[in-house]
């Protein structure tokens, strides 16, 4: 049974995410980048993840200045939240030309009232990270589509220079479980560079095509974010 898998990379990493597009070309993989600080971007930044949505990949919202939700919350209320953090980023992604579909969570933070706020915005919203995954029960975070609430955890990473990184032993069980089930796992990561400076929030090229190789080798296809409902 063929099932696929949903990369996600934050923040505004614009740049590096571009100069890896003939990585993604290579294997077809069509990918998430989660936008957040758009309204301080250069054009040059804007003009690179415009190329990326021409080119398939989806622009999703990543709250507009990506701060810590628990703190944010009891200091302004989530009123204050959607109006300042979610709604004027919206605002921004469409102005600019991207459809703002889909929100991944800064810090994978989530409530109940901001998933159901969430759910009214956007087609799929990404909450828990991978290091909350219980690793007896990946099964759990493999999507054969959404609920009601629109909500997605992530089962794994695609950082893989990140020190919590189980292994890749670990990667290929979470690949060979989802080609199991049929259905979708989302990853996320953040950065895309070569520079292999130590443990970090971001993937090496050699690393990231050594993933898309599995993915590939167990004939897994690749959806956006938005397109796991």
């Amino acid at each position: 049974m063929t099932g696929a898998v949903a990369l996600t990379f934050d923040d505004l990493f614009a740049g590096n995410w571009h100069a890896a597009r003939p990585l993604f070309a290579e294997f077809g993989a069509r990918v998430t980048f989660c936008v957040c600080k758009l309204h301080q971007a250069r054009p040059r930044q804007v003009a690179k993840l415009r190329a990326l949505q021409d080119d398939g990949h989806e622009i999703a919202c990543h709250s507009r200045t990506h701060p810590r939700l628990g703190p944010y919350l009891r200091r302004h209320g989530l009123a204050h939240w959607l109006e300042h953090e979610i709604d004027a980023d919206i605002a921004t992604h469409r102005a600019l030309g991207f459809p703002a579909a889909s929100f991944a969570s800064p810090y994978h933070a989530s409530t109940p009232e901001t998933r159901a706020e969430t759910a009214r915005r956007f087609a799929v919203t990404r909450a828990a990270g991978p290091r909350s995954l219980n690793p007896d029960d990946p099964g759990a975070r493999i999507y054969q589509g959404i609920g009601p609430d629109k909500t997605v955890d992530c089962i794994g990473f695609c950082d893989f220079s990140h020190a919590a990184l189980p292994g890749w032993d670990h990667q290929i069980r979470l690949l060979d479980t989802i080609a199991h089930a049929g259905g979708t796992g989302v990853f996320a990561g953040h950065d895309i560079r070569a520079d292999a400076g130590g443990p970090g929030y971001y993937s090496t090229p050699d690393d990231l095509h050594r993933f898309l190789t599995a993915v590939k080798e167990r004939e897994l296809g690749f959806v956006t974010l938005g397109e796991v409902g």
